[in-house]
């Protein structure tokens, strides 16, 4: 009987599937009337004559936001007048002036514009410490009105309104901020709505990242917060067009885009944590994490996610030198903004490939080019893109900055799912322009050693899966290299457990499916985490307890 073959496309989306993890990038934006309603369905009836009304503006205001937002702002303002007494309780009040507020703050500021502007109320913008001005921001959303899936959001109870803060990228928001992604990013803050006279509207926007506490009317009181919407809604944003297949198979049409980028706003006085994403992924599927780290107090006062974006069919050291002039940048770029030992602390966390970029910014190739090259990198007739990555990698020292490294499912030695026919078949249909890997003439392989010649392989494949093949010269030639002596570095390790008691946990024909114990396994690690999961620990309970526990120690060096 003839059995019929399983599609292309069919294989690629299982190898996908078998190498990333990407969840909640699901939003969906709610109508004023729908968050209205929602609002209503969180809260007791109103139980006093006063309330009642309150309950009425907020509908009529919810009836107006589209056709007359003018009107809508004045109805949400003097709904939030006079609740304003009882913000400072988790009660009905507190929800109708939260509500209230987070929608006014928003037809203010919607990326639109509102038709009209409110009639009965002057409005005026608080300026000071902890404090977002207003016009530095391209849109204004309520975090309430922004529903996820997949992921569960983590807010913080208190006064005021959570809200979502974006900005577009543009040359003068680049500088500005050097690693703001291309589609822009978005970040957190909490409003507040003051009266300090009649017709009169004081608004202020804190930026709850550097402190979830305020004074209010004479008391510290903790600020509502949402810290997980705006990390969500970049993390979309930036997917929206960037699917991670594709750069497997077309890396060349994201090379422009590979880069460092900050999902907030650069914080000088924050420990930067660069987080490197595997084959075929992309920065989302760091999302389960962020939002675990948000949750945490202690990271949110003394860390800051960045995160490393690159098409991951390159040969790997395109992307490494990338990521190793990146950071460079960034030191540079903090200091100029006055940050202080912070800077010199960084932590780097790399799953699956991005474990071996992460790999190769700490190991040392100083002294090694003569075993790839007959003459020096300076010499060889290479593209200039070759020239530079080589230099980056092999001739500058690991950055003393980096001061800690933690490897997540990481194929050290390579990844049997590289050697096998799946990993072939993806290898075929990548697309990489041969000058752009190696050499732009044939004379140049003159250029190159014995063991040069094994270990670039010229005329086979040399995109990113072939790369990730176990027992190649490449891979043997990384993982010979020592590490910088001065970073301590940890291993996060998956285990499918398939074995039935055979074959698991440090046993090295363990397997997460894709990358054996024996690969993922450093002697000098240390610590060394083994999580029951498959290839995506980076997402498991157990990883992300483990990198918490890491974080919190790295703060006592």
């Amino acid at each position: 009987m003839h059995t019929p073959r399983t599609p292309p496309i069919i294989l690629l989306v299982v190898f996908a599937a078998s190498l990333c993890s990407c969840g909640g990038l699901d939003l969906k934006r709610l109508s004023a009337t729908k968050s209205y309603k929602d609002l209503r369905a969180s809260i007791p009836a109103p139980s006093s004559p006063q309330l009642s009304s309150v309950d009425e503006l907020l509908a009529q205001a919810a009836r107006a936001s589209r056709l007359n937002p003018g009107n809508a702002i004045d109805l949400y303002l003097e709904a939030a007048e006079r609740t304003f007494s009882g913000v400072s309780g988790d009660g009905v009040e507190a929800a109708y002036y939260r509500h209230a507020t987070g929608q006014v703050v928003a037809l203010l500021h919607s990326k639109t514009g509102p038709r009209s502007k409110p009639s009965r109320y002057q409005v005026s913008y608080a300026e000071g410490k902890n404090l977002f001005s207003f016009d530095q921001f391209d849109s204004i959303d309520f975090a309430d009105t922004i529903e996820l899936e997949d992921i569960e959001a983590f807010t913080q109870k208190g006064i005021g309104a959570p809200m979502v803060c974006s900005l577009d990228n543009s040359r003068k928001r680049k500088k500005e901020h050097p690693f703001v992604h291309a589609v822009g990013i978005s970040t957190a803050a909490t409003a507040l709505i003051e009266f300090p006279a009649k017709g009169k509207a004081r608004v202020l926007l804190y930026n709850t990242r550097r402190s979830d506490h305020v004074v209010f009317r004479g008391a510290s009181k903790r600020l509502a917060t949402n810290f997980t919407v705006p990390m969500v809604t970049s993390a979309a944003h930036q997917g929206a067009h960037r699917v991670g297949l594709r750069g497997v198979l077309r890396p060349t049409d994201f090379i422009n885009e590979m880069g460092l980028y900050s999902n907030e706003f650069t914080d000088p006085t924050k420990t930067p944590v660069i987080f490197t994403h595997g084959l075929a992924s992309r920065p989302a599927t760091w999302i389960p994490l962020y939002n675990a780290l948000l949750a945490e107090k202690w990271f949110r006062e003394n860390y800051q996610f960045y995160a490393f974006s690159y098409p991951t069919g390159l040969p790997p050291m395109y992307p490494a030198a990338g990521l190793k002039q990146d950071l460079e940048k960034m030191y540079r770029e903090l200091k100029i903004r006055g940050a202080g030992n912070n800077a010199d602390r960084v932590v780097l966390v790399g799953h699956s490939m991005g474990g071996l970029m992460t790999s190769f910014q700490i190991r040392d190739f100083r002294g090694t080019s003569n075993q790839i090259f007959s003459k020096p990198i300076v010499d060889l007739p290479i593209t200039p893109t070759s020239r530079k990555a080589l230099l980056t990698l092999m001739e500058s020292p690991p950055p003393h900055f980096v001061t800690r490294a933690i490897f997540v499912a990481t194929p050290h030695r390579g990844s049997d799912i590289a050697n096998g026919w799946l990993g072939r078949f993806v290898s075929m249909l990548a697309k990489v322009p041969e000058q752009l890997l190696t050499f732009k003439i044939g004379e140049a392989t003159n250029s190159l050693t014995s063991f040069g010649h094994d270990m670039i392989q010229y005329g086979n494949p040399l995109d990113g899966v072939a790369r990730l093949k176990t027992g190649t010269p490449f891979i043997k030639f990384t993982v010979q290299c020592p590490m910088a002596s001065w970073v301590p570095y940890h291993s996060i390790i998956g285990d499918r457990g398939e074995g039935g008691g055979k074959n698991e946990g440090d046993d090295p024909e363990s397997s997460d499916g894709v990358v054996p114990y024996w690969s993922s396994h450093l002697e000098g690690a240390a610590s060394e985490k083994i999580v029951p999961s498959d290839h995506s620990a980076h997402t498991h309970p157990e990883a992300i307890e483990e990198l918490k526990r890491i974080l919190q120690l790295h703060l006592q060096r």
